[in-house]
């Protein structure tokens, strides 16, 4: 036979336990609490870096700011590999760096690449030498020595 009362023990607990779960654990309310902006860029986190390279337009090597690119020279060298984006193509912007183009080693002095240097135009050399140097290269002197297929340029300077 159930116990007196049995009936309204329960009823009386079930009111106890939902009236200790709707009291949120001693957490009161509050206003907005005003914070910093919500998080944006690309998914993963790889947001990257805003890097300049130059490219040609009109006959001029002239710099562009690119999005999503790494902060160190190598990175920005394979921006240029790379070329113009379809926006700067058809804002009239080009490259005068061969297609067999081909960073090897980039250096904070010196750069090595897969094509004579001796076969770049003045153009495509200042491209490579003021990259380079936007990411911080070329030391204390500011120049950069480019080589590649067996030559070497003399110390060059971001001139354009």
């Amino acid at each position: 036979m159930a116990a007196p009362g049995g009936a309204m023990t329960k009823r009386l607990l079930a009111l106890v336990a939902v009236l200790v779960l709707a009291s949120g654990c001693g957490v009161r309310p509050s206003g907005v609490i005003p914070g910093e902006n919500a998080p944006s860029g690309p998914p993963n986190g790889n947001i990257g870096h805003t890097a300049t390279v130059y490219f040609v337009v009109n006959g001029t090597v002239v710099p562009v700011v690119r999005n999503g690119v790494g902060d160190v020279a190598a990175d920005r060298v394979r921006a240029l590999e790379q070329g113009p984006d379809e926006d700067e193509r058809a804002g009239g912007y080009t490259t005068e760096l061969p297609p067999s183009f081909e960073p090897i080693a980039i250096g904070v002095n010196e750069a090595a690449i897969g094509v004579n240097v001796r076969e770049l135009s003045p153009n495509a050399v200042a491209q490579i030498v003021c990259t380079i140097l936007a990411a911080g290269g070329g030391g204390a002197s500011g120049t950069i020595v480019l080589s590649g297929g067996g030559q070497k340029l003399q110390p060059r300077a971001c001139t354009r």
